[in-house]
């Protein structure tokens, strides 16, 4: 694990295959380290010639913790509300501070430009990095995700309170529980996790401090960030979008509209995926990811 200090925080991220080679970065979604990433996909991509870069957002991971802004679920509830009426929503960072988290890595490693991939909330991050930086996105890959469109990314009401709603109890065995619960929930009927799978995912997130406030900040920058579909409209890069068919949290219907906002962007829906990145999946998704890369060069 590495870090980037910057304005008295700390920015984590991983580095693998040859330093030299072509960058892809990987961005996790909501609540979740860039340890969550598959470590199959990661090795498929080196084996591609590529480097990966795999940056812990802010406010998860081991990176900094924002603490000096306080929410809670009352917070959240309310600023749903207001995404519901089309109302601005405060928050104490928006998507765009993340996005440029990630651009500052990169000026750190000596990146100009890299392939940007993105799943759930780390798709939106990848977006919004393409709109504000776009001499830094060589492509965009945009996976379970969304435009801020209220209409169509809000998401399923029971998904969304499964993520929402706290562990029973802070301990090992509970925090398992209730991961397990989630990675359940938001898993495709055609995928749902073995017990095995379900472990090596247990495995990877018991070294992160599960930290709800935190959970709660980064789904504010989503809420504060709002409908980015003209700023999508107006894109002008090779874009790859790819859904499942059976998303319980972001319906199709949002990775649809992200293909169709973004000019000639390609729209690839995978049958029975859910909110997920099931490994039997993952050599298809690597394939498209790397093959989408390789046709534009960074």
């Amino acid at each position: 694990m590495e870090e980037l200090q910057y304005n008295g925080y700390r920015f984590a991220y991983r580095r693998f295959g040859d330093r030299d080679a072509p960058a892809v970065m990987l961005i996790m979604g909501l609540g979740m380290p860039g340890s969550a990433w598959p470590d199959s996909l990661i090795a498929g991509l080196v084996r591609e010639g590529f480097q990966v870069i795999v940056p812990d957002n802010r406010d998860c991971g081991r990176s900094s913790r924002f603490t000096e802004f306080e929410v809670d679920g009352t917070d959240v509830a309310k600023a749903v509300v207001l995404t519901l009426m089309r109302r601005r929503v405060v928050s104490g960072y928006a998507l765009e501070d993340m996005a440029f988290d990630l651009e500052r890595i990169l000026d750190a490693l000596g990146i100009r430009r890299a392939h940007v991939v993105g799943i759930s909330m780390g798709g939106m991050i990848a977006q919004v990095m393409a709109v504000q930086c776009p001499n830094r996105v060589a492509t965009l890959t945009s996976i379970a995700s969304a435009s801020g469109n209220p209409s169509t990314g809000l998401g399923h009401v029971r998904a969304i309170w499964k993520l929402l709603k706290k562990p029973r109890a802070q301990t090992p065995d509970g925090l398992k529980a209730y991961f397990r619960d989630v990675f359940s929930v938001l898993s495709g009927k055609r995928f749902r996790p073995s017990s095995e799978e379900l472990e090596v995912m247990l495995k990877k997130i018991e070294t992160f401090d599960y930290d709800p406030a935190a959970m709660y900040r980064q789904l504010l920058a989503i809420l504060a960030s709002g409908d980015r579909s003209w700023q999508l409209a107006r894109l002008q890069l090779p874009t790859l979008v790819i859904h499942g068919t059976d998303d319980p949290l972001l319906p199709l219907s949002a990775g649809e509209e992200t293909a169709k906002l973004i000019p000639g962007a390609r729209l690839v829906a995978l049958e029975g995926m859910g909110h997920q990145l099931p490994e039997p999946l993952i050599p298809e998704i690597g394939s498209l990811i790397a093959a989408h890369c390789h046709v534009h060069p960074a």
